[in-house]
């Protein structure tokens, strides 16, 4: 009998699942009992702000922790406008607030 890898992976992936939830708790009720989730988002820069930011908006319970080694970032949007004179270094300048 012959069997494609996509046959295989999806036939793995029921058995797994069915093995893996025996006798436990579902993850929502092992999330519940721990308290809030906790995400942690690694680069502040527009990507990982924003992602932080916007999971803070979707549910302020959540415990966000972004790393990042700068006090704040300096976007690369607007950045010819620095170098052209129409802007102000600190005016493409951010913080994390």
């Amino acid at each position: 009998m012959r069997i494609t890898r996509r046959e295989f992976s999806v036939a793995a992936a029921g058995l797994l699942a069915g093995a893996t939830s025996l006798g436990r708790p579902s993850w929502a009720q092992r999330t519940a009992a721990q308290g809030a989730a906790k995400v942690v988002i690694i680069g502040g820069g527009p990507g990982g702000a924003t992602a932080a930011n916007r999971l803070r908006a979707a549910d302020p319970a959540l415990d966000i922790t972004l790393i990042e080694p700068k006090e704040a970032y300096t976007t690369c949007f607007y950045s010819n406008l620095y170098i052209g004179g129409f802007r102000s270094f600190a005016s493409i300048t951010h913080s994390y607030e």
